[in-house]
């Protein structure tokens, strides 16, 4: 479900409907299906997927220690806030994305977003430098490289248990 304060109800709004759009159209192994919006059921909106019991891929590992460290890593695809989070594993134990509120539809107006996702995983190039203008902001912003970086850290993560000291 999506929380938010009523002065903020017609930007989360929108956000979710572009969030919606992007997810539906998703279809793969490894991304988490959409099964639909629920708006009248609670206060809050709530997209619907399908429960994925093991919980995200982190916790997987830690209960499945002997599960297939490659099959888990590299069975995902490009997404744009790629995190162990952001990777749920479903009841055949095959790793799916989810969470698509930071994705991208390329050459697609109204399907771009200015969050570059979660500061761990984030490419040199995407952090801020106070005192910085030489850097265009355009230039700070997600591409196909950043989210090639961030897979690289969940492989990190996941193959080898390597994480910073500010990741949770």
């Amino acid at each position: 479900m999506i929380r938010y304060s009523e002065e903020d109800s017609g930007q989360v709004d929108r956000r979710l409907r572009r969030e919606v759009e992007i997810w539906r159209t998703l279809k793969h192994k490894n991304v988490l299906p959409f099964i639909g919006l629920c708006d009248d059921l609670a206060p809050c909106p709530a997209l619907l997927s399908p429960f994925c019991g093991f919980g995200h891929v982190a916790n997987y590992i830690k209960n499945h220690p002997h599960a297939s460290r490659d099959d888990l890593a590299y069975g995902n695809v490009i997404h744009g806030d790629l995190k162990v989070q952001n990777v749920v594993v479903d009841h055949r134990g095959v790793p799916c994305i989810c969470d698509f509120g930071f994705s991208k539809i390329i050459n697609r107006p109204g399907f771009t977003t200015r969050s570059v996702g979660t500061v761990p995983y984030l490419a040199p190039e995407l952090l801020f430098v106070f005192g910085d203008n030489s850097v265009d902001e355009r230039a700070r912003r997600t591409t196909q490289s950043s989210d090639i970086y961030a897979f690289a850290l969940l492989v990190l993560e996941v193959q080898w248990h390597i994480r910073p000291c500010c990741w949770n």
